[in-house]
């Protein structure tokens, strides 16, 4: 693969060698951003009370399974919530951190109150901002998810933002070291993997998996999606998605 080419699913399944695998894919817990509507990307801030009290739902539900393979974006709010869902493990696996399960990079767009980066992507493509919510569909429907991501990175004025093709083929990157580790791991049964990383990388994920994917969905934070190749196989499953464990 190189930097700008993307694999299809049936590549990535390739990967796995023939075994089955499940992937357990988890956002992590409400920040302070989330709440405040603040572009996060890379940057970060706090999880909240109740942010800590999702973390204990997700660990209580997931506690009972078994995964070969844990890994997780090396952000403060997703290593909390990966160590949070380890702990409530009978057995606990070694947690891999890595920068390929980061979020979008927003570069100087990150910490700013995001109406006010959606309101420069309306006036970049010509619309008043008065009626955001009608262009933001408008500008949607003429150029997709991608053109409008790729709006922001082109209003970066760090030049550090990401653009749509960049992030995909990262995902693809998280995916393979994800996979390749999975068939590696002991045993022939099918190997579990958990993955905690965030909300639109999470979905960028999903889409080179399962294409069909509405590119709109908007998973909850620490919701669990899961996503399953049976063995032999070259097509992806997509058993659940955004399925969260009530808080106490």
């Amino acid at each position: 693969m190189t930097d700008t080419q993307q694999y299809l699913p049936a590549e990535l399944a390739a990967l796995a060698e023939g075994r089955a695998l499940r992937l357990r894919i988890v956002r992590h817990a409400e920040t302070e951003f989330n709440v405040g509507h603040v572009m996060q990307g890379w940057s970060d801030s706090p999880i909240t009370e109740l942010g800590h009290r999702q973390i204990a739902a997700v660990a209580r539900r997931l506690s009972s399974e078994r995964f070969d393979v844990v890994q997780s974006s090396d952000l403060p709010r997703t290593r909390t919530t990966a160590e949070g869902i380890v702990a409530a493990l009978e057995a606990a696996p070694t947690i891999e951190y890595t920068e390929l399960l980061r979020e979008w990079n927003f570069g100087s767009h990150e910490e700013r109150p995001a109406s006010e980066v959606w309101q420069a992507v309306i006036v970049e493509h010509g619309y008043e901002v008065d009626r955001e919510l009608t262009a933001l569909r408008t500008i949607g429907e003429q150029v997709g998810w991608r053109g409008l991501f790729d709006t922001i990175a082109q209003l970066d004025t760090s030049g550090q933002a990401e653009h749509a093709l960049a992030t995909v083929v990262r995902a693809d990157a998280a995916l393979e070291r994800v996979i390749r580790a999975a068939a590696a791991a002991p045993g022939e049964d099918r190997a579990e993997v958990l993955i905690v990383s965030h909300g639109g990388f999470i979905t960028s994920m999903l889409r080179q998996l399962v294409p069909e994917l509405a590119p709109d969905v908007i998973l909850p934070n620490c919701s669990v999606t899961t996503v399953s190749l049976p063995a032999g196989s070259t097509a992806w499953q997509l058993d659940a998605v955004g399925e969260v464990a009530e808080p106490e």
